[in-house]
């Protein structure tokens, strides 16, 4: 558990981490124009009556978020890929602020200090006080870790994720069957915790808390979460299966048919050498085959550091997108790949020189990602 030193602490370099961000959307028009390239942005976001700096931060999936808090999801197109709890916890709270996307802004941003919180808990348990704080160092300021503060579901996942395995931990076995329902409705690779926290079950050896048959039943019974959904998909659209196949209507090369993950590292590499102009969007095909081929080679590199049922459920999140056939959105989904930044952190403890670099470039990225993002540019 957390002292109250450490709530303290981590609270205020929570607020720091995210003022910061704050700052460089507010500036963020000094440096670039403002060209979003999504729907809705000059028709839906600005009725929400806050400055732009702010509802910038519903760009993008943000506005698909805004769409199924306020309407549900009958009647608009593509908006079923999207998974129903964080939505609903925006509509829910909306019943308070009046203001959807405020609301939306709140549930991110309350997740993603709660986040902080249980993430340096986690970790603490793992391997101690030094390796939790550079763990939450690493994951501030990677590249797109923006998206924890943004209209997006990212900090609320992150959140259930390191939530199950940490019950799962303390063998709290029906809390972790709970909260990974919770997850497998808010994106779907949240169902890959159920395989995974059964082989921790099964590796489990305890001799005050001894293994027990039934304890599989919470951890099955974590598969409803996205069993309701697709029921409820069933019953408006006849596909329990519709998440899925409104992908390829999204564009960026996404198909139905299942794509071999080589065959996508082929594609992007045709895209480097034959993409013209060189412009910002060049830039997202760089970073998202980039961090489509390092994040695998990272998560291979952490197998040998990390539980076994962490690292496959990091393989499972990292793979699951590429089946679609692209890295599109990979910068972002590689942020639950947690594995990769526990074992960064462990190498931290004892290399001053990688994490000078790392903090410092991938700080950088992350300024210029910030402003890419509120500015209306794809970045993730």
């Amino acid at each position: 558990m957390l002292s109250r030193r450490e709530f303290g602490w981590l609270t205020l370099a929570w607020f720091i981490w995210r003022s910061v961000l704050m700052l460089v959307a507010v500036v963020a028009d000094r440096f670039l124009k403002y060209e979003p390239t999504f729907p809705y942005a000059f028709t839906l976001l600005p009725k929400y009556d806050l400055p732009r700096w702010l509802y910038s931060w519903a760009n993008f999936d943000g506005v698909h978020y805004l769409t199924i808090a306020e309407k549900g999801y009958i009647g608009t197109g593509l908006i079923q890929a999207f998974f129903p709890v964080y939505p609903g916890l925006v509509a829910a709270l909306n019943t308070i602020t009046a203001n959807t996307l405020l609301s939306g802004l709140i549930v991110a941003n309350v997740a993603s200090l709660v986040l902080v919180w249980v993430w340096f808990g986690f970790v603490k348990a793992w391997k101690g006080s030094a390796v939790a704080i550079w763990a939450t160092a690493i994951l501030a300021v990677f590249p797109t870790s923006f998206y924890f503060g943004a209209v997006y579901s990212e900090s609320l996942f992150l959140l259930l994720v390191i939530g199950a395995f940490w019950a799962a931990q303390r063998q709290q076995w029906w809390l972790a069957g709970a909260v990974v329902a919770v997850a497998a409705a808010t994106r779907v690779v949240g169902v890959g915790l159920v395989p995974c926290l059964l082989l921790w079950w099964w590796q489990s050896r305890d001799a005050k808390l001894p293994r027990q048959w039934w304890q599989v039943v919470p951890i099955i019974g974590g598969v409803v979460g996205l069993g309701l959904y697709m029921w409820f998909l069933y019953r408006e659209f006849h596909d329990p299966l519709y998440f899925f196949h409104v992908q390829s209507e999204f564009g960026s090369g996404r198909q139905e048919s299942l794509i071999l993950y080589p065959q996508v590292v082929w594609r992007y590499i045709k895209i480097w050498l034959t993409y013209q102009p060189h412009d910002w969007k060049y830039l997202a095909f760089i970073q998202e085959g980039v961090v489509g081929v390092m994040g695998l080679v990272g998560l291979v590199w952490a197998a040998r550091r990390v539980p076994l049922a962490w690292t496959l459920f990091g393989l499972g999140a990292f793979l699951l997108p590429t089946v679609t056939g692209t890295f599109s959105s990979m910068p972002r989904y590689v942020l639950v790949c947690f594995p990769i930044w526990l074992a960064l952190a462990e190498q931290f403890t004892t290399h001053r020189w990688l994490r000078v670099g790392y903090l410092l470039g991938s700080l950088s990225i992350l300024i210029l990602m910030t402003v890419l993002f509120v500015q209306g540019y794809w970045v993730a």
